[in-house]
């Protein structure tokens, strides 16, 4: 079992200066903490992703449907779905996770 405070992850990403940063990769699985507005984040993925707000607020479009997110928040988006975070009020932190459609279960119950 590992072990990070989200606390610590944000403070690195401010650190570093970055977007995003990397928490976990391994087989079909990753995780990321992602900083919006993000200019690359703009495009489809090759694999599910599900979207925790840890702070920040504003809209987001999944294909052609919006809605409002705020701290606490989940979004999951399918595998090839055109997304993006916009209207941000305040800066969007988010934990991402990735993980491919072949062994995913991300999306049952959302």
């Amino acid at each position: 079992m590992n072990h990070v405070s989200t606390t610590e992850l944000v403070d690195q990403l401010e650190q570093e200066n970055t977007n995003y940063l990397e928490v976990l990769s391994k087989d079909a699985l990753s995780v990321e903490l992602a900083r919006y507005p993000n200019p690359e984040a703009k495009t489809a993925h090759k694999t599910d992703e599900l979207y925790f707000i840890i702070s920040g607020s504003g809209m987001v479009h999944v294909e052609d449907e919006r809605y409002a997110v705020d701290e606490g928040d989940v979004v999951y988006v399918e595998q090839g779905t055109e997304h993006d975070f916009f209207d941000i009020e305040d800066e969007i932190t988010a934990l991402v996770v990735f993980a491919s459609a072949e062994d995913s279960v991300l999306g049952q119950g959302l």
